[in-house]
């Protein structure tokens, strides 16, 4: 009498066990399918080019002249690209060609030569193709004209300058040379910015006999946070004039320790990393002197910071370990202080 009772109590936890599997998978389904999710991050690159047309105007046959070409990652993900020169003659080389890879952030630094044979115009065309989702090809027009005559030239060491991003009080500095490579003497009359934030260390006007170079320097300082994109135009007696620099520089707000992120360890943190060994977050010295596995800020590198991968649960436990997770702001915020410089400000 108590077999079938048995079988059937057995049968019906069977059934029971069956269902919450099907519960969990129907779950997991829907779980998947949930648009709060959202769609996983995707860091796309962004390609930025110096200028779209290099005219070399006047050149004497036989005398090379080199313009300068720069290619920008301003995105969040590697750039991957081709150079290729397209010409009816052999008059331009283009250096380096081919494929290549920007990680973010990174410049490519192209040089452009042209050699008249003959006193005849030329023209060609730089194709650059990219995986950057918004310009995957750019063209630069290529253009100049041979003579017997001489004639003063003036070659700007770089087309572009990139200072990256300062904090708003402090200063970027970049050098650049002007070169005489023409057969007549070059005079440089003026070297003017649309922007107030840039700055050189010579005066005009410059007079450079051929073969001779002057090395100048460039600043970029901001009072207040922002981009500040802008150029530099050199007019000379040179057949180019006038010769336009691209400049890159952004400025922001130093975050303060004491006043952003000590602030944040003294209320979630201070329970777990006191005084009692290990990480301990009371100040700033100990902060910066590590836990017992080493560093835990990594000076300039905020996302590759052990506090920061263990702020966002990337690595062993999340901290805080008792509380809730930080916002994505104050860990970003931290990150952001930490790329600054880890600065006890």
């Amino acid at each position: 009498m108590l077999r079938p009772s048995n079988r059937c109590s057995r049968r019906r936890r069977y059934h029971v066990d069956t269902a919450a599997v099907r519960c969990c998978v129907l779950f997991l389904i829907v779980l998947g399918s949930c648009s709060d999710l959202g769609d996983p991050e995707v860091l796309l690159p962004q390609i930025v080019i110096s200028t779209t047309q290099i005219d070399y105007a006047t050149v004497t046959i036989g005398s090379p002249q080199a313009r300068h070409l720069q290619i920008v990652n301003r995105g969040e993900g590697e750039l991957h690209g081709e150079l290729s020169l397209l010409q009816d003659d052999t008059a331009f080389i283009v250096q380096p060609s081919g494929q290549f890879l920007l990680l973010p952030g990174d410049t490519l630094a192209v040089e452009l030569i042209f050699t008249p044979a003959a006193a005849l115009n030329y023209s060609g065309q730089i194709v650059i193709s990219s995986d950057d989702p918004e310009n995957p090809e750019h063209l630069i027009t290529l253009t100049g004209e041979g003579t017997a005559l001489p004639v003063p030239a003036l070659t700007v060491s770089n087309s572009s300058l990139n200072f990256g991003t300062i904090l708003t009080g402090s200063s970027s500095h970049q050098q650049i040379t002007l070169s005489s490579t023409g057969n007549d003497t070059l005079l440089i009359s003026s070297i003017d910015f649309d922007r107030g934030e840039y700055s050189i260390d010579a005066n005009t006007p410059l007079e450079l006999n051929p073969g001779a170079s002057q090395l100048i320097t460039i600043s970029f300082q901001s009072g207040v946070a922002g981009v500040f994109d802008g150029s530099m135009t050199i007019i000379s007696n040179s057949p180019s004039t006038p010769d336009v620099v691209s400049l890159i520089g952004e400025a922001e707000a130093p975050v303060s320790y004491a006043g952003s992120v000590q602030p944040v360890w003294n209320s979630s943190c201070g329970g777990c990393h006191g005084s009692n060994g290990g990480l301990n977050l009371s100040s700033y010295t100990t902060l910066m002197a590590g836990s017992n596995s080493g560093p835990t800020v990594t000076i300039g590198d905020g996302p590759n910071s052990l506090l920061i991968r263990r702020l966002r649960g990337e690595v062993g436990t999340r901290m805080p370990q008792n509380g809730p997770a930080l916002p994505d702001e104050t860990i970003g915020n931290i990150e952001t202080w930490i790329n600054q410089g880890a600065l006890d400000n």
